[in-house]
């Protein structure tokens, strides 16, 4: 059987409150209408008599709201303007950002076959770093390696910062 996941659990406590509420809400229910029935004169009656009132106060607010928006218009443009620049950096930062997240996700594996041998690339690598180290450097000094492979003569020559050389032979 599968782990229940945390949505599942508030799920079976929510059906459980429900059920466990089912008889105050039954109970509950001839009470909440008759208190509809009784409001309900009342909010006509509210209803009738704020007419006239909300009529009247939409009529001396609209030359104010038309004014605000005349005046707020060059600066609502702009707004709206730097908006959709706004939106269309974040769009292409993120296009960027997901790009360059799938590239450093993604693991390539590079083979070399040739004959009887399959050698990985990464290994060579790893080998010849290794054998530079063995020859007295550090680590930290290698600032690039250029590594050129023959597979003919079994062979990886390489370079370490343009001018260390060396050779490994698999």
């Amino acid at each position: 059987m599968a782990k229940k996941t945390a949505t599942d659990k508030i799920m079976d406590l929510a059906k459980n409150v429900g059920e466990a509420a089912k008889p105050y809400v039954e109970k509950a229910e001839p009470i909440i209408e008759k208190a509809k029935e009784k409001a309900e004169p009342m909010l006509d009656e509210v209803k009738e008599k704020s007419g006239p009132v909300i009529k009247d106060v939409m009529e001396k607010a609209e030359p104010v709201i038309n004014e605000v928006k005349k005046r707020t218009a060059p600066a609502t443009k702009v707004l709206k303007e730097q908006s959709e620049k706004a939106a269309d950096a974040v769009k292409a930062a993120t296009k960027d950002i997901s790009e360059s997240n799938a590239k450093k996700a993604s693991k390539t594996e590079f083979f070399i076959q040739f004959n009887d041998y399959e050698v990985r690339t990464e290994d060579i690598a790893q080998i010849i770093r290794e054998q530079y180290v063995a020859a007295g450097h550090k680590m930290a000094d290698i600032k690039e390696l250029q590594i050129y492979l023959k597979p003919e003569e079994n062979t990886a020559y390489y370079v370490v910062n343009h001018k260390d050389t060396g050779k490994y032979t698999y």
